[in-house]
């Protein structure tokens, strides 16, 4: 039978999300009438945040689960019915309504977490069967650009973009690809210091000096350093190397920056073009990128556009500057 959501593509991204949810929350209460357990579906968050914070008001539990307070609210009297959780209005402030583990929510509480282990071994499984253990940081990264900016602001800023498109649009000029050369390092040391300042794509120590920040873009060996020049001055780096040594140097690793005041011209396209073409030349037969930060949408959209597939995620492997920490892919790609 055809699924008529999965033909719609993106726009039937919410339904399917919407009612693999379902889904499982019906599966959830089967689960525990089975075992005849005072619970229901999605309870779980709730009662270990209040285990976790001993007593929780509905304003902090609402911030923390990032649902509504009514929704809470609502979750709390079903919770209190069951004898899992107690509410009470706080002495010191009458409109705070405090929520706390029972008596027999706290007896209770050992055997729930362990159905909700097994529960979450279970996913687990089925997460890394169909998605290689990679959908949680997929919705992670969704979460996170939503957070930047919500759907409705970014589709009203597509629409404005897509108003002024009749406008002529000025293509790239195709940049000069050329080896780096030791009259290059001032530029490409200015490029590279702004990856290092802006500290959220590249894992760089803070305190790298010079000599080491150019032996990365211009290493004598192994490896191979270049830039992209424009109008005569450089705006572009990358290096290819291999990705290990000995019996892993078949494998290219390439790492790629564009000068901040040209970025979304088409540079980085072009750098990852012609690093794959040299990188054959090389004699390279695949190349990987082992740490892609999965917040740097442009660069995995980029990658994937170019035959890249994400091998592999590394969860909160990525400490951003903010102090929050976000997953980074492995990408692949074949080159014969």
């Amino acid at each position: 039978m055809t699924d008529h959501l999965a033909g719609l593509g993106s726009l039937g991204f919410t339904y399917r999300i919407r009612r693999l949810a379902d889904r499982l929350s019906d599966a959830g209460r089967r689960f525990y009438e089975a075992l005849d357990v005072p619970l229901e579906p999605n309870w779980h968050a709730l009662l270990l945040y209040i285990d976790r914070r001993g007593t929780a008001s509905v304003t902090e539990a609402a911030t923390a689960l990032r649902v509504s307070h009514p929704a809470i609210i609502e979750m709390a009297k079903r919770m209190e019915a069951k004898g899992v959780i107690t509410t009470a209005t706080d002495p010191q402030d009458g409109r705070r309504r405090v929520l706390a583990l029972s008596a027999a929510g706290h007896e209770q509480l050992p055997e729930f977490k362990r159905l909700w282990g097994v529960i979450a071994e279970e996913l687990d499984a089925v997460i890394e069967t169909t998605a290689g253990g990679d959908a949680l940081s997929c919705i992670g990264a969704i979460e996170a650009l939503f957070d930047e900016k919500e759907l409705d602001a970014r589709v009203l800023h597509r629409l404005e973009r897509e108003q002024g498109s009749d406008r002529p649009r000025r293509r790239p000029t195709p940049a000069d690809i050329r080896s780096a050369t030791g009259d290059d390092r001032e530029a490409v040391l200015h490029i590279a210091r702004e990856l290092v300042r802006a500290a959220d794509t590249y894992a760089y120590d803070p305190g790298i000096d010079d000599d080491e920040l150019w032996r990365y873009w211009n290493p004598i060996d192994p490896g191979d350093g270049f830039v992209a020049v424009l109008d005569g001055a450089v705006v572009g780096t990358f290096v290819i190397r291999p990705n290990n040594p000995g019996p892993g140097a078949h494998v290219a690793n390439a790492s790629y920056a564009v000068r901040a005041d040209v970025r979304g011209i088409g540079l980085g396209r072009q750098m990852g073009e012609a690093s794959l073409k040299l990188a054959t030349e090389l004699g390279y037969s695949a190349m990987q990128f082992n740490a892609v930060v999965s917040t740097n949408t442009a660069a995995v959209r980029l990658w994937r556009s170019l035959g890249f597939r994400i091998v592999g995620t590394v969860p909160d492997g990525f400490r951003r500057p903010d102090g929050g920490t976000v997953s980074y892919h492995v990408m692949y790609r074949a080159l014969r």
